[in-house]
This record gives C-alpha cells, sequence and structure tokens, in this order.
C-alpha cells in the first residue's frame, strides 16, 4: 500500500489548526474572567471608601454634636454665675467654665482635623469611582470583543472540520479507524512528520527499516509515541 504523504501531511495541518482554534477559543473566557476579576477589585475599593467615608462623617457628627452639648452647657453656667449665692460657687462655675472651653479647643481641633481627612476621603472615593468607572468599560469591551472573535472562530472550526472530514475520505479504509483512534487519544500529535532519522514528535530513533518503509510509503507508525509519521514536503523521498 502506497501512501499519500501529502494527503497526511494536510490532515495534520488542518489538526495543528483546529488545536490552536481551540486554544484561541479558551484565551478569551479567561480574559473576560480575568477583566471581571478586576472589576469585582475596583468595586470592591470603592465600596470600602465609601465605607471609610461614612464612618469618618459619623465619628465627625459626633464630635460636632458633643461641641454643641458642651457649648450649650457653658453658656447656661455662663447665667447661672449672675445668680451665685456665694463667692466660692461663682469661682467654682468659672473654674469648670474655663475647663469645658479648654475641652471644646481640643475638640475643635480634632473635628477640623476630622475634616481635613474627610476631604482626602471624598477625594478617595472620586478616585475609586473613576477606576471603577473604566473597570466596567475595560470588561464590556472585552466581552464584546471576545464575543465577536469566538464567533468567528467558531465558523472556521466547522469550515476546517468539514474539509478535514472531506479530506479523511481519502486515507484508506483499513486505515481509517486506526487514524480516529490516534486523533481521539492524541489530537494533532496523531500524525507527525520525520526527517528518516528521529520522529518529529518524539525524537525516537528510527530503525533501518522504519526508514525504508517510509521510503516506500508505507504506513508507519512510530514505536515510541505511535504517532503516524510522513516525510515532509521539502524531504527528496516525499
Amino acid at each position: 500500500m502506497s501512501l499519500d504523504y501529502g494527503l497526511l501531511r494536510t490532515l495534520h495541518r488542518m489538526l495543528r489548526q483546529l488545536t490552536d482554534i481551540g486554544e484561541r477559543m479558551d484565551k478569551g473566557p479567561r480574559k473576560v474572567r480575568i477583566v471581571a476579576a478586576n472589576e469585582a477589585n475596583f468595586s470592591k475599593a470603592l465600596d470600602e471608601a465609601k465605607a471609610a467615608v461614612l464612618e469618618m462623617r459619623k465619628a465627625s457628627n459626633a464630635k460636632q454634636l458633643q461641641l454643641g452639648e458642651r457649648e450649650a452647657k457653658i453658656e447656661d453656667m455662663k447665667a447661672k454665675l449672675n445668680v451665685c449665692d456665694s463667692n466660692k460657687e461663682f469661682q467654682l462655675l468659672k473654674d469648670r467654665i474655663a475647663a469645658d472651653l479648654q475641652a471644646n479647643s481640643v475638640l475643635q481641633d480634632e473635628i477640623l482635623e476630622q475634616l481635613e481627612k474627610l476631604d482626602v476621603l471624598t477625594d478617595g472615593v472620586d478616585m475609586a469611582k473613576k477606576n471603577h468607572e473604566k473597570s466596567q468599560a475595560e470588561s464590556k469591551r472585552v466581552s464584546d470583543e471576545v464575543a465577536m472573535d469566538l464567533k468567528a472562530l467558531e465558523a472556521e472550526k466547522v469550515r476546517i472540520s468539514g474539509e478535514l472530514v472531506a479530506e479523511e475520505k481519502e486515507i484508506p479504509g483499513d486505515l481509517l479507524n486506526q487514524y480516529r483512534r490516534l486523533v481521539t487519544a492524541k489530537g494533532e500529535d496523531a500524525l507527525g512528520a520525520t526527517n528518516t532519522e528521529t520522529c518529529g514528535n518524539c525524537n525516537q530513533t528510527l530503525t533501518p527499516q522504519t526508514v525504508n518503509d517510509l521510503m516506500m510509503k508505507q504506513p508507519v507508525f512510530c514505536k515510541g509515541c505511535g504517532c503516524w509519521m510522513y516525510l515532509p514536503e521539502n524531504h527528496p523521498s516525499a
């Protein structure tokens, strides 16, 4: 039985094309998952920035409420100064007013510091929001791009698969089942070119008898990896 090495080369090329298409189709969803993860991270960062602003605002409001209560208390004590029954009571009120005024001064500084931090945190929310919006746009762009690529790759896969089926019909009937078993198990590695010295897939050294069979264009399967070997187009005996 004399084989057409051109047929085996064509089949191997198509199998490699299908493998490449499969790998490219797998990469698309991975890219989508990556940008989706980035978007989720930016969304989390935005939520955390908003929560930080909310907590700081609550803390600042609490201190401002405390300040207001202390100021009202001071005004009340000032009013009581005019109705003190003794100098001792008057001095006690004066001392308490002075202490509360000092405490209020410290509280005012703390409130001012909190407001400054609040401004920084608010800017952080704005930045986190912009980053999140960018990540959303990037996620949509990649998703749309991958969807278009997958559609084109699927069409290419269907086309090549159809051509492959047509070419496989040229394989002699007694070898077709063996070829299909190899393709099922090995994919594109079911076939392999050889330079008549080693297997192109596993580098197994060929025996003189194997080389002779190749020259005679007989079906030759590698004793190392089991692939169906053929001579490349540029080989003198091809």
